[in-house]
């Protein structure tokens, strides 16, 4: 313990060596690209497929999607615990062919049962586990240029689905759907595997080493942003207690409702569904013209996630947040002219950004507001209630759309949701650096470099 406060004291050398934490970025970033990304980006591009040859409703559907994230919202509080107690290669790998083992078993379902157990399974695992692994992870090794990394490992989500839409949309075309899944399976294995089961640590001092940066503030070198380092023990006794945090919690929830209603129909937006028999022309585009603004959205997602963790360390958290609430209006107004070819695009582009909101805030907001006490727990707290709605934003937006046969109705939805995000967001602001000097005014433990209270 005296050698890293000793270490916190001063400013670490330049060695020129390459940091081992970017090794964890690099594996976050391959996860997301491919475990994340099929279950989140590219399930949309099979909706109508679906729908189509099962002879299941568009509600049906969204309900096997809301499944998978309704059961993501339990499995990331116990993903929270999980990375502070349990070797990241184990539960990196185990990710992994978790995802493998449940695309190859989508080619094969006759059923909207099957549709359903195989979607609780992939929320269980994959959709917790990999936005978790990437989140804390690049947390726990980053101090200085935290936002930077958070971003570029989630960024991964973007790259995958740039190149996997149109690999999906194309299989689809030319030789079914259920091919498509056997494809992403092998793609999943092949491509996040190695880095996973090699490279992962929880923490620096794994391998002996220090988080990047540790020792200097955050307000010293890369990060410029008015939000001051939170050095404090705050921890999750703390925040379950405080009515500031639960407004944070809020707005995520109304992140969630906008991905799960945007992600999970946006596709089907810009073609033509058929419900019951019924062929109902949403957008009137043909499926590859859709796919490839969806890949365009997927491209955005790259240099905005990216973006956005540069505006959380250079401008704070209030400039983000407003930037990306801007960015989820305009993409719901958007939405709402689908026959057009400028309403697809111009949403693709808002929504690349704002969608950003839901992956990159959490963690790098939860430890600018807090302090990386607890970090694990409460970032995987803060997903969940996320992730709800989400589950809350798919099931709502399909009920719509068979009520309707009509997605405005839910673009409405996601406009109301993206106004009370933004409110909250910036609601919860000054509420934490009030929670942050109350702890301090109560004698709390400081922290060390990597969250660990100092013992006095």
């Amino acid at each position: 313990m005296g050698n890293l406060a000793n270490a916190q004291e001063r400013e670490p050398k330049k060695t020129g060596k390459f940091f081992y934490g970017w090794w964890i970025v690099a594996g976050s970033f391959l996860i997301m690209a491919t475990c994340y990304t099929i279950f989140v980006n590219c399930i949309p591009i099979f909706q109508s497929h679906v729908v189509q040859e099962l002879g299941i409703t568009v509600a049906a559907f969204n309900t096997g999607v809301s499944l998978c994230t309704v059961v993501a919202i339990f499995a990331s509080l116990v993903f929270g615990v999980l990375i502070e107690k349990v070797d990241a290669r184990i539960l990196g790998g185990f990710t992994v062919i978790t995802t493998s083992v449940v695309l190859l078993l989508f080619s094969f379902i006759t059923a909207v049962w099957q549709l359903y157990a195989l979607c609780v399974i992939a929320g269980m695992v994959v959709v917790a586990g990999t936005r978790l692994l990437a989140s804390v992870l690049s947390t726990n090794w980053f101090n200085l240029r935290r936002g930077l990394a958070v971003s570029i490992a989630l960024s991964g989500s973007g790259l995958g689905g740039v190149i996997l839409s149109p690999i999906t949309s194309n299989m689809i075309a030319t030789s079914g759907w259920r091919s498509a899944f056997l494809l992403l399976a092998i793609i999943s294995f092949v491509a996040a595997m190695p880095i996973a089961v090699v490279a992962f640590r929880n923490r620096p001092s794994d391998k002996g080493l220090e988080p990047y940066g540790a020792g200097i503030s955050e307000t010293q070198k890369v990060d410029k942003s008015p939000d001051r380092p939170v050095n404090v023990s705050v921890g999750w006794k703390v925040l379950k207690k405080s009515s500031g945090f639960w407004i944070l919690i809020f707005g995520f929830v109304m992140m969630g409702i906008i991905n799960g209603a945007i992600i999970t129909n946006s596709v089907s937006n810009m073609t033509t569904m058929t419900v019951d028999g019924i062929q109902v022309t949403t957008g009137g585009h043909d499926v590859l013209w859709a796919g490839y603004v969806w890949s365009l959205y997927l491209g955005v997602v790259i240099v905005a996630k990216i973006g956005l963790g540069a505006i959380y360390d250079r401008f704070g958290m209030a400039a983000g947040t407003i930037i990306g609430t801007a960015t989820c209006i305009i993409a719901s107004i958007a939405l709402c002219f689908p026959t057009t070819d400028i309403g697809p695009i111009i949403a693709a582009i808002a929504f690349g950004f704002g969608t950003c909101m839901g992956t990159v805030t959490p963690p790098v907001m939860v430890a600018k507001a807090y302090g990386k006490k607890d970090v694990g727990l409460i970032i995987g707290i803060v997903t969940a209630f996320e992730l709800f709605g989400a589950a809350i934003g798919a099931v709502v937006s399909g009920i719509l759309f068979d009520a309707y046969l009509s997605f405005v109705p839910a673009w409405i939805m996601t406009l109301a949701a993206s106004l009370l995000m933004g409110l909250t967001l910036l609601m919860s602001i000054p509420a934490a650096r009030k929670i942050v000097k109350r702890c301090i005014a109560a004698g709390a433990p400081n922290l060390d470099a990597e969250g660990i209270e100092i013992k006095a």
